[in-house]
């Protein structure tokens, strides 16, 4: 029987960089590269638990969910996870993580470089699809301003 795990991650931007975060060695998919988050447990909304997982995390208390990027399914066995990313807001910045040994600001270009959990993949390939697509977008501009 498969089991279906609910996780939440977020999309923490700043200043044209995202953040990404290395699992530890000795966790499930470590040395991976993920976006922050984590479990959803019951009777939390997935907004509540990334406040939460956030919170535990990166220390951080003020964060402010925002809008869906993408949500996504992927299996490993008999594990089924079901992560939802949100773009998230938040006024300080993280230092450091109790999850994770390394953490990393990225351009959206630079998100694809990284050996990312396969879970967060959809996230990955939105994000820099959006980021080719808003380049594409800019050139054009400044091709019919010439």
């Amino acid at each position: 029987m498969v089991k279906v795990i609910r996780v939440v991650g977020a999309v923490i931007e700043h200043q044209g960089r995202i953040l990404a975060c290395r699992r530890h060695p000795d966790k499930a998919q470590g040395g991976k590269w993920e976006f922050p988050g984590g479990k959803v447990e019951p009777g939390e909304t997935p907004q509540q638990a990334l406040s939460r997982e956030l919170s535990e995390e990166l220390d951080i208390h003020d964060a402010k969910v925002r809008d869906l990027v993408t949500r996504a399914t992927t299996q490993s066995g008999d594990i089924r996870l079901d992560l939802a990313c949100y773009h998230v807001e938040v006024t300080i910045l993280p230092s450091s993580s109790t999850d994770h040994d390394s953490m990393k600001w990225c351009t959206r270009e630079q998100l694809s470089t990284l050996n990312w959990a396969r879970a967060d993949l959809p996230t990955v390939e939105k994000l820099t699809t959006c980021a080719a697509t808003h380049e594409i977008h800019t050139d054009r501009s400044k091709d019919a301003h010439r």
